[in-house]
């Protein structure tokens, strides 16, 4: 981003801020409208330019990906058909960790692997030397990795901006995460994909004799985080898994459930631990971990559309490629704060 850009949002940052403290609506354009506004936009749509950019802000991002489509109906008449969403994964696994931006192509970080507190750590009397502490470091080199998809759509589009909005947040925005997801918590770092949380953790520690309940397995594993010297704060269930513990009986009675009285419970819970349910880690695998400082997520490059004209046989059909991509590392600084294993 150049300096002119910079301070063109940093000045768009102050009046949203002043119009907020007015009491008065903070209007963003979707992305298609923003798409459709883009300076590039009349020459693209003549054929003289065959690129757009769209770097899109972090809060536009999650709207695209968790939100409907566009607000403006003056932009989509009444005839228009919606783009049913159809199947579509939750995004839940990037929030449970701490994310920070990076300018680099990879991460380079030094990982703490040992820790020796000196003796003796009380002063034995005036005039005595205190223990020398050890500390035993390892540089992590975490290669920054591309995430995208595109998709073809005809030229027809652009004259609709509620269908190309649908179109981007729908197909484009939610795939991408979505891909990012997956690669957040099963990448196995073959190739250019992610070392993803549950190839970084650590492995379940059977009991002998083993355990049988899901319940009792789960709570062992976050003793097994807990004597890491970490403080597990979710549990990642498949829903079938989850709906097998949720619905386990107590006792006799048909309303006697291990987890609680159903109509009194408001969240996703057990041993106190949030659930996160998701169908993108397999049905009989956990993972049970400390998010917090299991790991760190590196944006390189935040989600970026980008449209072009001239890709294959696009001329030839009236067709129009439109890509999201982001780059993103992760690096996983304590496999110990992760345990994972079979229900």
């Amino acid at each position: 981003m150049n300096a002119e850009a910079k301070i063109t949002q940093c000045l768009d940052g102050l009046i949203d801020i002043q119009k907020y403290l007015a009491g008065m609506p903070i209007q963003r354009k979707t992305i298609g409208q923003q798409l459709i506004d883009h300076k590039d936009f009349s020459s693209f749509n003549s054929g003289t330019a065959n690129l757009i950019t769209l770097n899109l802000k972090p809060h536009e991002i999650k709207t695209a990906i968790t939100g409907g489509f566009s607000a403006n109906d003056t932009l989509r008449p009444s005839f228009t058909p919606i783009i049913d969403p159809g199947k579509r994964r939750p995004i839940k696994i990037r929030d449970l960790l701490p994310t920070f931006p990076t300018t680099n192509g990879a991460i380079e970080m030094p990982i703490k692997t040992a820790v020796t507190i000196g003796s003796p750590a009380v002063q034995n009397g005036e005039n005595t030397a205190f223990g020398e502490s050890a500390y035993t470091f390892t540089t992590s080199f975490i290669p920054v990795e591309t995430i995208g998809h595109f998709v073809p759509v005809s030229t027809q589009i652009f004259e609709d901006a509620g269908s190309l909005d649908a179109t981007i947040n729908t197909e484009l925005l939610h795939g991408l995460a979505d891909t990012e997801q997956d690669q957040l918590l099963n990448g196995d770092g073959t190739g250019h994909q992610l070392t993803g949380l549950i190839d970084n953790a650590t492995a379940y520690t059977l009991q002998s004799p083993n355990l049988t309940k899901e319940s009792d397995i789960l709570r062992d594993a976050i003793k097994q985080v807990q004597n890491a010297e970490f403080a597990p704060n979710a549990i990642i269930l498949n829903p079938s898994d989850w709906y097998d513990i949720d619905t386990a009986k107590a006792g006799a009675s048909d309303d006697a459930y291990t987890s609680g009285q159903p109509s009194l419970l408001v969240d996703d819970k057990h041993w106190r631990l949030p659930i996160v349910v998701t169908t993108a880690i397999s049905s009989g695998t956990f993972l049970v971990g400390d998010f917090n400082r299991a790991a760190v997520l590196f944006d390189r490059q935040e989600p970026q559309v980008q449209i072009a004209r001239h890709d294959g046989t696009n001329f030839q059909k009236g067709m129009l490629t439109i890509r999201a991509t982001e780059r993103v590392a992760l690096v996983v600084t304590n496999s110990t704060a992760l345990v994972t294993g079979s229900l």
